[in-house]
């Protein structure tokens, strides 16, 4: 039992090992995509992972350390937590391809999700119901990556490569351990 437990975990950490190059970034290492991306030494970070994610955690302390948790006041906060959703209109309509819009639209997203979570585990709401809500932070966050997937597949469009992974600079070498590894395989046709 023991081994097979190793097993699995030694094959996971290298199927993460494969994903290094990216697994900050989330992104294709190439040029079409450095706008996506912090660039803090030789590490290139996520812009939506590495604002919002923070920012949430940062709202919840914040929240939890300045704020008098009255019944009004975590009202207050639910509903002010709807009003930080409204920048994912931004993701909608493509503007976040500016840097400062899609850093403003992770904060505010993250701000509100902060708020959002604060309140409903607040209220005396059944466990059940607080649980459940979650499922709409999950929709949030669905709705900004498939927007995110969208973007990339269009960015990737644009390039000679037209997301070809299999020969993109960018991910062949990535997908070439993927396929040395075992953990994808090559279709018959892409020889």
């Amino acid at each position: 039992m023991l081994t097979k437990f190793k097993k699995k975990l030694s094959r996971a950490s290298l199927f993460l090992s494969d994903f290094k190059p990216i697994l900050l970034s989330h992104h294709p290492n190439c040029e079409m995509y450095s706008k996506h991306v912090y660039h803090i030494g030789k590490y290139k970070l996520c812009i939506g992972c590495f604002t919002f994610y923070p920012t949430i955690i940062l709202t919840i302390i914040i929240t939890l350390l300045f704020v008098d948790l009255t019944p009004q006041t975590i009202i207050l906060i639910f509903n002010i937590s709807y009003l930080f959703f409204a920048p994912l209109i931004l993701n909608i309509l493509g503007y976040t391809k500016y840097k400062f819009l899609k850093v403003f639209s992770k904060v505010s997203l993250g701000i509100g999700i902060g708020l959002y979570l604060i309140a409903i585990f607040s209220l005396p709401f059944h466990p059940i119901f607080k649980i459940l809500t979650l499922f709409e932070v999950n929709m949030f966050i669905g709705i900004i990556a498939y927007i995110r997937a969208k973007h990339i597949k269009k960015d990737c469009a644009q390039c000679e490569f037209q997301g070809d992974w299999d020969r993109c600079p960018g991910m062949k070498p990535i997908r070439d351990k993927l396929y040395a590894h075992g953990f994808r395989h090559k279709s018959p046709d892409s020889t």
